[in-house]
């Protein structure tokens, strides 16, 4: 009886232990991903004054497109051959992805705070959490919806402080960052089953290729003359942007779309503007105002709310 038992209680202590580490190895990522693109508004606000936001758009990408190219051969291949049913959704995943998250990311960057623009981003798993439900059928507590309005409330606040007197910028550019919150989720959505079909490696680099093929029709005289004109730190910001925060950024988030639901998975990507915010403050001396204490924390608690599960939210990596 004994010897029966024994193997059985070290196979469930495996069990445990690999859980165990995936879910460290789950957090770790996220946390990761989080950092990175923190920062990544940082950065962005740096390039402010030598780059226009479709110059800066289309040098990250070419950069990074550069980089996807020569990982074609060696990460691209997917899991089974592209179905041309899948070609629109791929597209629409790539034009979200590529040119609608970052021009508008960009264009409102350049009109308000780096602190500001990423809790404004914020609003994006919320936005995903109505598109996964109606696109996907995922299923969500009533908490969730709650967040809803909770995130709207805070985005109000952050409205009213960006049109302050001494404020963080205008309605035009906390309209473009909320743009791009639906862009991103968009592209979370709408990448799932891709995803799934496909492999996140191979989907990143996909559509990263489209996406920088959509945005060539941008380019002008103006884009060399700009990049001829940049000084280190900002090839330093653009190497920051072009390499870390969108080649390894998007092949950790599209992995995380693998592992899991999408609202699951995006919702814990809320430490991003709280880095946002640090990263601003610290690095560009920018103010933290109340509307930004208020607004943003009631955007942060929003997606606080929707990551709340009665179930742990890492069972889907058991």
């Amino acid at each position: 009886m004994d010897n029966v038992e024994i193997p059985a209680t070290l196979n469930e202590n495996a069990k445990d232990n690999r859980r165990l580490w995936r879910t460290i190895e789950a957090y770790g990522t996220l946390i990761i991903a989080s950092v990175i693109w923190g920062m990544a508004f940082v950065a962005i606000k740096a390039l402010e004054p030598v780059l226009t936001p479709v110059n800066l758009t289309l040098l990250r990408w070419y950069i990074a497109g550069a980089v996807f190219l020569i990982l074609l051969p060696i990460l691209g291949k997917p899991k089974e051959r592209i179905n041309r049913n899948d070609i629109p959704r791929l597209l629409l995943v790539s034009f979200a992805n590529v040119v609608s998250y970052h021009l508008t990311l960009n264009f409102s960057e350049s009109e308000i705070s780096a602190g500001l623009a990423p809790l404004l981003t914020s609003i994006g798993p919320v936005f995903i959490v109505i598109l996964s439900t109606i696109f996907l059928k995922e299923k969500h507590e009533k908490v969730v919806y709650i967040s809803i309005v909770v995130s709207i409330c805070g985005a109000f606040i952050l409205l009213l402080g960006a049109l302050n007197t001494g404020g963080n910028g205008t309605y035009s550019g906390v309209l473009e960052a909320i743009g791009t919150a639906l862009s991103y989720a968009v592209f979370a959505v709408f990448a799932k089953p891709l995803v799934t079909k496909y492999g996140p490696r191979s989907l990143t680099i996909l559509a990263g290729l489209i996406g920088t093929g959509m945005l060539l029709p941008l380019t002008s005289a103006n884009f060399f003359y700009q990049v001829s004109k940049l000084p280190v730190t900002g090839w330093i910001a653009i190497l920051y942007l072009s390499l870390l925060s969108t080649v390894l950024g998007y092949m950790l988030f599209f992995t995380m779309i693998g592992k899991g639901a999408v609202a699951k998975v995006s919702v814990q990507l809320y430490l991003i503007p709280v880095v946002g915010v640090i990263g601003g403050a610290i690095l560009l001396g920018e103010p933290v105002t109340p509307f930004i204490i208020v607004g943003g924390a009631l955007m942060l608690l929003s997606v606080g709310l929707t990551t709340i599960r009665r179930k742990h939210p890492w069972k889907h990596l058991k």
